[in-house]
């Protein structure tokens, strides 16, 4: 079983990753390319995030990981169209 400062040191980290983007996001409205890179940035940290707490948790697969990537892609491919169009 988990600690409960184990489960609190990985929510407490995707909390910071989440805030610090979305702050960064919001702060550079004027620079579109900066915001990708920012919209970037986080979906690297959340992928990174997501594939080390499944693996410490012995629950990472190949299916997870392309998940985690395929959304990744997604989320970059929206940002991008909805910035640059």
């Amino acid at each position: 079983m988990e600690s409960k400062l184990g489960i609190f040191a990985y929510i407490l980290s995707l909390v910071l990753i989440s805030v610090v983007s979305i702050v960064a996001f919001l702060r550079l409205e004027n620079s579109p390319l900066l915001q990708l890179y920012v919209v970037i940035a986080a979906v690297v940290a959340y992928n990174g995030w997501g594939l080390i707490y499944h693996l410490y948790r012995k629950r990472l697969t190949l299916s997870l990981v392309l998940e985690y990537l395929l959304v990744g892609a997604l989320v970059i491919l929206l940002f991008f169209w909805t910035l640059f169009s």
